[in-house]
Order: structure tokens, then sequence, then C-alpha cells
């Protein structure tokens, strides 16, 4: 058989040139920016050092000589280096080595086949790997944010695009503009996520309407117009950062923000973004898994061993710059529901560096600078109390009744006397609730029977609070 260190020298040394290069543009790798250094200051040493050996391999005397011993010794462990150099850039050192050593195993195997491969075998499966894991993963993401930039802006603060129909000027769910709005009116602003926005639900059905319908109704002293400035992955951050740029238009009375559990880990990621200048980081991952789940419903019995393997063993460039940024332990991307996979004494820090400092400060500017009272919900999703409802949600990243589901409540009945503002917690009403189901079946959301409860016990908290302009007792029943 050829020699392999006989064949070109780009066939010969495939593993480091071509392999390696595309993992690390595709993946990313531990080391992004450790220390100030980008990650592809890797490939240009790899590329830099073959083409610096290849050039002194041309030249006479001892140096030609060295360049082509080392070329040649470069050639013959190619397979071994790229494999070591793949498994070192995309994982971090485990505590288990039987993992590593099978994939470094495999990746050695594939690489060496490679190289001995048939032209016609190697040409073919360089294609293969061109389309599947190249242009494939490309154009899947160009074309969902793509996708997602004909609805949202695509800096960190992504807010929605106005359509002239339910989203105004300002990015708001609101038929209508802060100048609409009567003297005389109660105004209350809903800030929070996309359970306030209403997702996948008509504009009537959104929870902040919900509440607006029941108050019209419940003899009320002034008249309740309700404004939804809630959206898709936002945050307390991101709520605070609108509240600053557009809340005077809406003279509001009263500002409601509510809270879900994937708050706690983007306003951590959120507050880095803004640092670093950077854009949204749209998980083209989570789409693809969204889908798998959705139209392959087999594969959602393997995506968990697949996300705890690859969590153990990858390396989130953004969880370590969390973690620089919080200075404490913040989980990638892969555990946005950290507060519900721990306990609350380690997760305790990043609520309290996240979260509650941006509430505190959207308090402070709500009475200073718009002269609004603030209430904070608290909201459980499904998997928090039931194991029947959202049962087949393409969600992923919790396991229903966990151990630790319920410790954001925790945190909150122990600090809820020290807060300028009150706190309106729905487990209770929903853990109690013999309405079913509350939640879509293939989605984590509301459906409109779940966003009605919330808005008639936010209503209920608020009026019994005496926050708004209605005797507690003038709740309206449900139909």
């Amino acid at each position: 058989m050829k020699d392999p260190t006989q064949q070109s020298a780009w066939r010969a040394a495939f593993g480091t040139l071509i392999v390696l290069p595309a993992v690390v543009l595709l993946w990313g790798s531990h080391w992004d920016w450790a220390g100030g250094v980008d990650h592809r200051g890797l490939l240009v040493a790899v590329w830099g050092g073959w083409g610096l050996v290849g050039w002194a391999s041309r030249q006479g005397g001892k140096l030609g000589q060295i360049a082509r011993a080392l070329g040649t010794g470069w050639k013959r462990g190619d397979p071994w280096l790229a494999a070591l150099l793949i498994e070192s850039v995309l994982f971090r050192f485990p505590t288990s080595l039987a993992v590593p050593s099978l994939i470094f195993a495999v990746l050695v195997l594939v690489l060496l086949g490679l190289r001995r491969a048939p032209p016609w075998l190697f040409s073919s499966l360089l294609v293969a790997f061109v389309v599947f894991a190249v242009a494939v993963p490309w154009a899947f993401r160009t074309l969902m944010i793509a996708r997602v930039a004909e609805s949202y802006a695509l800096d960190v603060d992504h807010r929605p695009w106005p359509d002239g129909k339910e989203i105004n000027s300002d990015g708001a769910r609101f038929r209508g503009e802060g100048a609409d709005l009567a003297a005389q009116d109660y105004v209350i602003l809903f800030v929070g996520d996309s359970f306030t926005y209403g997702w996948d639900l008509r504009y009537e059905d959104a929870y902040p309407y919900q509440f607006e319908t029941i108050a019209q109704a419940s003899g009320c002293q002034a008249d309740i117009r309700v404004v939804n400035l809630g959206w898709t992955s936002s945050s307390p951050l991101l709520g605070l950062r609108l509240l600053r740029q557009v809340g005077y238009k809406y003279k509001p009375d009263l500002v409601v923000y509510s809270l879900d559990v994937t708050d706690f880990h983007d306003d951590l990621r959120y507050e880095r973004s803004l640092r670093e200048q950077s854009d949204f980081e749209f998980d083209a991952s989570a789409m693809v898994e969204r889908l798998m789940v959705t139209y392959w419903p087999w594969s959602r019995s393997a995506l968990p061993w697949v996300r705890e393997v690859t969590e153990r063993l990858r390396t989130v460039n953004r969880a370590e710059r969390e973690q620089l940024l919080a200075g404490l332990e913040v989980p990638g991307r892969l555990e946005r529901f950290f507060v519900t996979a721990r306990p609350l004494a380690e997760s305790r820090p990043g609520i309290e560096l996240g979260v509650m400092k941006n509430l505190a400060e959207m308090q402070a500017f709500t009475a200073e600078v718009l002269g609004a009272a603030m209430a904070v919900v608290i909201y459980p999703r499904a998997y928090q109390y039931s194991d029947r409802e959202a049962a087949r949600s393409w969600e992923l990243g919790y396991d229903a009744l966990g151990p630790h589901v319920r410790e954001p409540f925790r945190y909150f009945a122990e600090v809820a006397e020290t807060l300028p503002y009150p706190v309106l917690d729905l487990l209770p009403a929903f853990e109690a609730s013999n309405e079913f189901p509350l939640f879509f079946v293939r989605d984590p959301h509301w459906n409109p029977r779940g966003a009605g409860l919330a808005a008639r016990e936010v209503f209920s908290g608020l009026a019994a609070r005496e926050l708004l302009p209605c005797a507690p007792t003038g709740l309206a029943t449900p139909e």
C-alpha cells in the first residue's frame, strides 16, 4: 500500500489542514477569547506552520533537511495530532477518560481510513463532509437567522419590528401608541418575555389583555388600559432598557414584571453580551432540537442522553465568559434552567447578581422617573408542578417535578418582606387549579386557559394589595 507520506501534502495532512479548521470554525472552542486570544489563532498557527515547513523544505542545506524531516513526521502523525487537537479544543478535561478515549480512537480511525481510502471514495466522503458538516449547517443557520430577522432586530435587545397591526413603533404588542391613552386612564405596563407577550396566542388571549378584560368588567373607578411590553426571550435587564427608552410615552400608573425561570440565566447572558457589544446570540441548535422533537417525537428519548454526554464534555464559550463576568459558576446555554436544576445555595449568587439587581433598578426607575408603582409576578412552568402538562413539549433541559424545581419560589418566599415591591406567587393557583390543560401539549407556553388563570390571579393579587382602582371583591368570575 502506498505510503501516505508520499501522497499530496494536503491529502496526507488532511486531518490538521482540513478537518481541524472546519471543526473549529463550525463549533468554536473553549479557548475562545481565553485571555483575549481568539481561537482562530490556532488555525493561523497550524496553517502558518505547515506553510513554513513547506517553504523551508524547498530550501537547500541543513534547513531543508530539517524541514523535510518535520514534514514527514507531520504527515505520519497527522491523524493522531488532528484527533488530539480536535478533542482538546472542543472538550474540557473530564473526570472520566472512557468517553474521551473512545472519541479519540474513533477520530483516529476515521482519519486513518480517509488517508488510505481510494481516490473515488475519498472524494465522495470529502464532498459529503463539506455538504453535511459545512454547507447544510451554514445554510440552516443563515435561513433561520433570516427568518428571525423578519420579525426581530438582531441586536442584544432583539425587539420585535413594528408590523402596523399588533406591534407598535416601540416594539410593544399594543394596538396603538402612547399618545392614544387618555389622561384619566389607569395605565399598566406589563413587562416580561414570551409568556407575557402571549406566544402563539391571539392578541386578546395574551394574559395582559385578558387581565384588561377582567378589569374593565369589574367596576373599577378608572378605565384600566394595558400595554403589553413582553417579547420573546426578554428578561428584567432588557425590560428595564425598554422602559428607560419608551416608558415615559405611556405615563404608567403601575408596572408589572412577570418573571420566568429562564430570566435568571438570560440576564447574566445579556449583560455579558452588552459589555462585549455583541449581537443577539441565535441558538440554531435549539431550533434543530425543536424541529426534531416536533416532527420525529421518537428522537426525544435520545436527546437527553446526547445532552448529558456533551454537557459533561463540551465547553460552551458563553458559559466561561459568563463565569468571568459574574465571578461565579453559571451554566451554559444548554442549562438555561439552572435555577431549577440546582440547590438554592448554589444558584443564589447568580439570582442576586442578575435578576434581583435588575429588578431593583427597574423598581427605582419606575418610582423615581415614571412616578409609578411596581409589582413582580412569578409564575410556574408546567414542569414545576405537573408531569401531565406540556407532556410532549419540544423544550428540554429540565426534569418534571425534579428535586429543585421550586427553588425560585423558595427564594422569593425568603426575601419577599425585604423587597421594595410586592411579589405575586402564582404557583399555588396553578397547582390547585382543576382546569386542564393550561399549557400547549407540544409547547411550554400557556394556552388561552392558562393565560386566563394567570390574568385572574394577577388581578386579584394586585387589587388585594390596593395597587388597582378596583375593589378586591370586584373580580369577574370566568366564563
